[in-house]
């Protein structure tokens, strides 16, 4: 296992310097600014434009942003609202003896929470599922970056792996499954019916998986933000089968948890929403326009210049220690080893001696790689 990760890191390394290769840039300073895609690192293949489907469509606006995170999350609190306002709060929603008596039951029937699938559940499974589609397109554009030695665009493909098990926990027992055979083989059960040993594997997942894939982004704030939300729900969801006796009784808490739970969904698709708008922007360049100002170019102008002068003055020094060690025996025999380099200045032709021969020639490479 271990060859097998050093051979894969080898390889996503030298697939990185083929990419940096084209793109070096030269030790003189450059007045002009820098190019968007030359800062964002990213090849070519990054663009959305090759990546046709989802990626094309994700919003990357800041309009666009907000409409959908207020439709996702609109959407998800009005059901979770219309799911918990009857149980909890004894609130009567529908007449059921008027004219649409009948199709009014099927809509009870589609919110009431003490079904297999509600409505807020199906949005929450929906909503899983295109967080994970567009973790999968985030690691499509990221496994482009040149500068991702260590292959960091891996940890969207396992963030889209853990939203679809998540969805997937609501179809079929699949936290049950786990509490039971965690339970059996340790001996150990944890939670009320094992099932704290789910939460403890889901919880380290997102741990480890979350920062692993948000902290390298550039614009990781708002991603952050929605994220820590969205565990902050499911944290309170979790929580419920040991807080039944405070919400009063274990069928409120059911359906505290559902609803908890949803919300927690819908904040992760608005979170994996906010991350792709800003990898785009970086494979796009905008972000790059965004922090590159006048002032920060001025500011690296300078300090290139500063390096360029530390260089010239130790090649002056050098050229200086040389001359001086130069011995009249020495330019005699470097005369007789090597005759077509002389110096012209001072009124006739000097041989020039070896430490100077080798400095011209430093000098001469240096201009070539900055023509």
């Amino acid at each position: 296992m271990a060859l097998a990760t050093s051979a894969r890191r080898d390889q996503r390394r030298r697939l990185v310097a083929s990419w940096n290769r084209p793109t070096s840039t030269s030790a003189v300073p450059d007045d002009s600014p820098p190019t968007p895609e030359r800062v964002a690192a990213y090849d070519a293949a990054a663009h959305p434009e090759r990546h046709p489907g989802l990626a094309t469509r994700l919003p990357t606006t800041l309009g666009g942003l907000v409409l959908a995170a207020t439709v996702i999350l609109v959407g998800m609190g009005g059901a979770i609202a219309l799911a918990i306002s009857g149980p909890l709060f004894d609130q009567q929603l529908f007449d059921l003896s008027g004219r649409f008596a009948g199709t009014l039951a099927i809509v009870k029937r589609a919110i009431d929470p003490a079904q297999s699938m509600p409505l807020h559940t199906w949005l929450a499974v929906l909503s899983l599922f295109a967080a994970a589609a567009v973790a999968g397109s985030v690691k499509l554009m990221r496994r482009f970056r040149r500068d991702d030695y260590k292959g960091r665009f891996r940890a969207w493909g396992w963030l889209a792996t853990i939203f679809t098990l998540a969805a997937w926990s609501a179809v079929v027992p699949l936290g049950p499954l786990v509490a039971t055979l965690a339970s059996e083989l340790t001996g150990v059960t944890l939670g009320p019916a094992g099932i704290g040993w789910w939460y403890s594997f889901a919880a380290c997942g997102l741990l480890i998986v979350m920062p692993w894939a948000v902290l390298p982004l550039r614009e990781r704030t708002g991603t952050a933000m929605w994220t820590v939300l969205a565990i902050l729900a499911w944290s309170f969801a979790a929580a419920m089968p040991w807080a039944q006796g405070w919400v009063g009784g274990a069928e409120r808490g059911v359906i505290i948890a559902s609803a908890a739970w949803a919300g927690g969904a819908a904040l992760l698709l608005v979170a994996m929403l906010t991350a792709a708008r800003g990898v785009i922007r970086e494979v796009r360049g905008d972000v790059a326009a965004a922090r590159s100002t006048p002032a920060r170019r001025k500011q690296k102008r300078q300090a290139d210049d500063a390096k360029v002068s530390k260089v010239m003055v130790e090649i002056t020094d050098e050229q200086t220690g040389a001359e001086e060690s130069v011995s009249e025996p020495e330019v005699e025999s470097d005369d007789a080893e090597r005759a077509d380099f002389t110096d012209g200045s001072g009124g006739g032709e000097r041989r020039l001696s070896k430490s100077e021969r080798k400095r011209l020639k430093k000098l001469a490479r240096m201009n070539g790689q900055a023509a």
